[in-house]
């Protein structure tokens, strides 16, 4: 199966996502080294680190929407499905984790809610980068099969 949003034949969607897994996941690591070490500092980059983690996750899901409704295929595999709605639950945590956040300071958010969040984020990543991976590897969705051609 060939990826519907493609550059050349090259899927975009895997392009892009370790952006918002790095900066999400960065988002968590910067809220316990501020549960750490109290510093302020790391409560600001947790913020920022979330906003552009939100800005990216919404860059690749314009192009794993593409992939995912630009192929009847794709759909009827659960592994799709669960990556998709996953991600979507994952996107919706840091939403509100940012909101909280920016409503009720950004360090006086970081407790409780602030971290739960960032770590719940991070699980559903881990479920849904399998589920990513159980597409590509196991599904091959977006793998080009043999040499490419002349």
């Amino acid at each position: 199966m060939r990826s519907t949003a493609n550059i050349g034949g090259h899927p975009i969607h895997p392009m892009l996502i370790p952006l918002p897994i790095g900066l999400l996941i960065a988002a968590f690591v910067c809220d316990l080294a501020y549960w750490g070490t109290g510093n302020a500092f790391w409560a600001n980059v947790a913020f920022w680190a979330l906003i552009g983690g939100i800005v990216t996750a919404l860059l690749a899901a314009l192009f794993g929407f593409a992939d995912f409704f630009g192929d009847r295929a794709v759909r009827q595999m659960n592994d799709a499905w669960h990556h998709m709605i996953g991600n979507l639950i994952a996107v919706v945590l840091a939403i509100i984790s940012l909101y909280v956040r920016y409503r009720g300071g950004v360090e006086a958010a970081v407790f409780p809610w602030g971290i739960t969040t960032s770590f719940l984020v991070v699980l559903i990543l881990g479920f849904t980068g399998w589920k990513g991976g159980e597409l590509t590897f196991r599904h091959r969705v977006g793998v080009i099969e043999g040499p490419p051609p002349r």
